[in-house]
């Protein structure tokens, strides 16, 4: 169905091409034709562009405002549609600005008269030079809107309010463990070696209940009935940290005591990650999730508060006293957060796999935890990636067809300018002038406006923007528009001298 409906969509885009240019043409007299002239001379006034600027950017300012005054939650898709409305108003004002150009030129910049020159006969087809700004606009605010979307962890995660809550490594055992892995008698009994110096830098660890059962992060595609519960000890909850997306009202201090809050009989306080609540177990704040307890009897668990891309978007959360009253069969602890110094986090790891193999434990940076969760978003934003640089590629091609027009009708201008002296290098030199600028513009305003549209993301902890890669795929698009001139301008070099003279 897809192919059919992108084939109708393409010939109904083409005839309406070929219908918009059969009725400019019809506007043209017929000698004119004949001698090759493809456009009326007329220009428009161009009275809708700043109307649609002002609005455009008026809306914008509107949105912002209210984005910044309202939730987390809401704020993405309102930073959005600013961003998307302030390309608009940026289109908007450029063609405006091309429009007045034509008609009174001023020199704005103290720059050569060569570069000069390629920017005055921008403005000499405001219509088709904004379409070589749009196009190279739109394909930029695609590109570094998804680019920069991306999340890399690091040491970030040792931050309290981060995703990792300020733990190094995450683990979890086969076997529950009933000693305390806080004192040496504890770790002495399970048998771990104190003679590591890793060991000596571990500063905390907090064990935590667990209840086996279904994944409910994105990477299920299956809503879970019986979701893997944590038992949150007290020490956890005192301690607090990890970056919530929603919580309670007056709860922001430390929504975790949230758990602690006495509730119906059959309603349990929660705690879940705003990804997998939102789009795995389709809730939200302050609504429940309902399964049956070790009794077969009914539970609620409502969320009062909901983590930002954490560490437990596999698990739901609920106090240990909730989890021993509900599950009491589940003894021992089997998931743990061990806080120590990231440098010494990985030899901390392969200690204590190898002194509790008996019991099945297995550690892993808390960053790479992050990372397994963030892989089905990379992927969508990897698929968005590249269809946004199959756009840049016809872009590319398309501004490359639009330059070479230029050229085919601007071959008397260019013949005549050499019968005065100019050097061919020279007339090169300025229609790269004059498509650079164009392409320039156009990436800076698609650039500043998806920043602008993904503002909420680059504010968020986690959000290492790849600026590298980003860097390198801009400098990709103005090369390749570059490349597309250089076609252009080599066609112009190969246009005979006499035949155009005469024609002109």
């Amino acid at each position: 169905f897809s192919l059919i409906l992108g084939y109708v969509l393409a010939l109904a885009i083409i005839a309406l091409a070929i219908w918009l240019t059969l009725r400019q043409l019809r506007k043209i007299p017929a000698p004119a034709l004949l001698h090759g002239v493809t456009t009326s001379g007329e220009t428009k006034s161009g009275r809708l562009a700043p109307i649609l600027f002002w609005a455009a950017l008026g809306s914008a300012a509107v949105l912002l405002i209210i984005a910044l005054l309202q939730s987390s939650t809401q704020s993405p898709i309102l930073f959005f549609a600013c961003g998307a409305l302030f390309l608009i108003a940026g289109l908007a004002g450029m063609s405006f600005w091309l429009r007045r150009q034509e008609r009174r030129y001023r020199r704005i910049l103290p720059i050569t008269r060569l570069l000069e020159m390629g920017m005055r006969n921008t403005v000499r087809r405001p219509g088709r030079s904004m379409l070589s700004i749009a196009l190279v606009a739109c394909a930029c605010f695609v590109i570094v809107a998804v680019g920069a979307s991306r999340r890399e962890f690091g040491a970030e995660v040792l931050l309290k309010n981060s995703g990792g809550g300020g733990f190094a490594l995450v683990a979890e055992s086969a076997v529950p463990l009933h000693q305390d892995l806080n004192s040496a008698n504890g770790r002495s009994e399970l048998g771990i070696t104190e003679e590591d110096s890793a060991l000596a830098h571990l500063s905390q660890v907090i064990a935590m209940r667990l209840l086996p059962g279904e994944d409910a992060s994105c990477l299920n595609l299956y809503r879970p009935q019986k979701p893997r519960i944590l038992g949150v000890p007290a020490a956890q909850i005192e301690r607090g940290g990890f970056a919530f997306q929603e919580t309670l009202e007056g709860a922001a201090a430390n929504p975790w005591r949230a758990l602690e809050l006495e509730a119906e009989p059959d309603v349990i306080p929660a705690i879940g990650d705003y990804n997998s609540v939102r789009w795995i177990l389709h809730l939200g704040l302050g609504q429940d999730f309902v399964m049956k307890n070790e009794f077969g009897e009914e539970i609620k668990l409502r969320f009062v508060a909901l983590l930002q891309s954490s560490i437990f978007q596999s698990e739901i959360l609920i106090s240990e006293e909730n989890f021993v009253k509900h599950f009491p069969g589940q003894s021992g602890y089997s998931y743990f957060l061990l806080e120590a110094p990231l440098a010494l986090a990985q030899a901390l790891a392969q200690t204590l796999e190898r002194d509790l193999s008996d019991y099945g434990f297995d550690a892993a940076l808390t960053s790479e935890k992050l990372a397994s969760f963030q892989v089905v978003e990379n992927t969508y934003l990897s698929v968005f990636q590249t269809l946004g640089g199959l756009g840049l590629l016809l872009g590319t091609l398309g501004l490359g067809i639009i330059l070479l027009r230029n050229v085919i009708e601007r071959r008397g201008e260019l013949a005549t300018l050499r019968a005065f002296g100019f050097r061919e290098a020279t007339l090169r030199h300025m229609l790269l002038f004059e498509n650079g600028f164009l392409i320039f513009t156009g990436l800076v305003l698609g650039s500043l406006s998806a920043l602008l549209a993904i503002t909420p993301h680059l504010a968020a902890s986690g959000a290492q923007v790849p600026w590298f890669s980003l860097a390198l795929t801009l400098l990709a698009v103005f090369a390749s528009g570059i490349l597309a001139s250089l076609v252009a301008v080599h066609f112009s070099a190969r246009i005979p001298l006499l035949p155009a003279l005469k024609a002109e």
